[in-house]
């Protein structure tokens, strides 16, 4: 008797669809944090490889700063001073980095620079996030009048830093 009462009793079918939609929901959010939580993790292993790159330039700029013997960059004939190549590779997490230049109100990479703000570096991120550091060293670009910042977009890159001088001081040109 209590058998067929068994296969006939259908109460726990009404709470059936409603576990269902709990189940899907607590799914959708479980997955939700996850992915989140990987992007999140992928960005800040992207950053730290950022940092990376760019405290070996600045130790290495700083090092040949700081040891001197920059060549004069007025005397064609002057073959002394101090050259060094460094491959890098700039995230494509990354918007642009500069070396020699401070953080423009636009959010664009600056076209001068200045004796005030040479030994400053910093990142732009994908995001909008920005960091900025200093360096004992002096940056510049490879110009004329050595009056331009170093600015890096994402991608694999070959530099040469080179320790030269000019009447307004000494730098690390950076190519």
């Amino acid at each position: 008797m209590n058998r067929i009462r068994f296969l006939n009793e259908d109460n726990a079918a009404d709470g059936l669809p409603m576990r269902l939609v709990v189940t899907v929901v607590l799914l959708s959010i479980i997955i939700g944090l996850t992915s989140k939580a990987a992007i999140l993790f992928i960005n800040d292993k992207n950053e730290k490889n950022l940092q990376g790159e760019l405290d070996l330039i600045n130790k290495r700029a700083s090092a040949m700063y700081i040891q001197g013997g920059a060549r004069d960059i007025n005397k064609p004939g002057d073959l002394s001073g101090s050259f060094e190549n460094i491959h890098i590779k700039i995230p494509d997490s990354t918007a642009f980095v500069v070396f020699g230049g401070m953080p423009s109100s636009d959010g664009t990479p600056p076209a001068a620079t200045n004796q005030y703000t040479d030994n400053v570096f910093y990142y732009v991120l994908s995001d909008g996030k920005i960091e900025t550091g200093s360096s004992t060293a002096r940056f510049r670009t490879n110009s004329s009048g050595l009056d331009k910042p170093l600015v890096l977009y994402p991608g694999d890159h070959e530099l040469t830093m080179e320790l030269v001088k000019n009447n307004n001081g000494t730098y690390v040109r950076i190519e």
